[in-house]
């Protein structure tokens, strides 16, 4: 089955894409089906209905993606292929193996810079999470946390460059 097929059903009907009202990691997938010319509905999750709504989803998480057959899908990078594979024009997402190798090897990429940016991006917001007290309690919050992303820019980021 095609990829257009599989996101737009025999009867026209539409996935449906939720996720917060924010350019997160569903942003690319709202992007690629507008270049892709895929119709779907963009759900915007508020943040007020996110605690009664994420015991309904898969893995207690946002994005999902549910497709006109009912299945739903979990992951943004998942999505994304989807999405690029449905481009009736082959921009996003060739045929051709050796050009989506080369996509492939940059999603890659740019899933490991995210990974190596977020506990830099998180720490002021969640520093609890990375073992430290809420930021209010923290003496040195600034401090630490410029130098982890001074640390970050100058040791890490030029490897993506």
């Amino acid at each position: 089955m095609s990829a257009r097929k599989l996101l737009i059903g025999d009867d026209g009907a539409v996935c449906k894409l939720e996720y917060f009202d924010i350019e997160g990691v569903a942003e690319q997938v709202r992007i690629a089906f507008s270049v892709a010319d895929v119709p779907f509905e963009d759900v915007r999750v508020a943040w007020s209905d996110w605690g009664s709504k994420k015991p309904t989803t898969k893995y207690g998480q946002l994005p999902q993606l549910i497709l006109p057959d009912g299945t739903i899908v979990t992951q943004s990078e998942a999505m994304l292929r989807l999405a690029g594979a449905a481009d009736k024009q082959g921009k996003l997402y060739p045929d051709d193996a050796k050009s989506r190798l080369e996509i492939d090897q940059l999603l890659g990429l740019v899933g490991d810079f995210a990974r190596a940016w977020r506990p830099c991006l998180y720490i002021g917001m969640r520093p609890q999470a990375f073992g430290h007290p809420e930021k209010k309690d923290w003496a040195d919050a600034d401090k630490t946390i410029e130098k982890l992303r001074t640390e970050f820019i100058k040791n890490e980021l030029p490897r993506y460059l």
